[in-house]
This record gives structure tokens, C-alpha cells and sequence, in this order.
């Protein structure tokens, strides 16, 4: 049986070229990475707007509701992504070589 290798190693011209050339854009990684940070920024504005609304400093409703349903939705659409990503590999497992 052959050894798993990174996709990165895999290329038509072999795995030298493969670790010699760079992507222009970010990864998948990298993409993936970043909507995980921002999603636990807006879930962090969301928990201050509920706590200062609890010690009094803000007073307007709507900013909280409107930071809570904002992070609701981060989180909501980052799952999606993960569930999607989770069927994708299943799928990929399941193919035959």
C-alpha cells in the first residue's frame, strides 16, 4: 500500500516542483482560519453589548439584539461550512481508488 502524502507534494511535475512553487492567494487554510477568528470577534462584541447593557452603559436595546443576531448568524453559517466541508471529505472517503 502506498504512503498518504499532502496534497501539496502531489503535482504533475513531481513533488520538487510541488515545494518549490507558492500560491498567489491564501489557502484554504488560511480562509478557513480567518472566518473561525472573526466569527469569535463578533461573538465577543455580542457578549459586551450584553454586558453593558446589564451595567447600564448602553442603553438602547436594538445595538445589543442587533450584535447578538449578528453573531447567531456568524455562528450559524460557520457550521454550515463545517457540515458542508464534513460531507465533502465523507464523500471523498467513500470514493474508490
Amino acid at each position: 500500500m502506498s504512503e498518504i502524502k499532502k496534497i501539496g507534494e502531489i503535482s504533475p511535475q513531481g513533488p520538487e516542483a510541488a515545494r518549490t512553487t507558492k500560491p498567489d492567494g491564501a489557502s484554504f487554510e488560511d480562509a478557513i482560519r480567518n472566518a473561525m477568528k472573526e466569527t469569535s470577534e463578533i461573538q465577543d462584541e455580542a457578549e459586551k453589548a450584553i454586558e453593558g447593557f446589564t451595567k447600564g452603559e448602553v442603553k438602547d436595546i436594538h445595538t445589543v439584539v442587533i450584535a447578538m443576531e449578528k453573531a447567531d448568524l456568524s455562528m450559524q453559517t460557520l457550521m454550515q461550512v463545517r457540515n458542508k466541508l464534513l460531507t465533502a471529505y465523507e464523500e471523498i472517503m467513500r470514493m474508490q481508488v
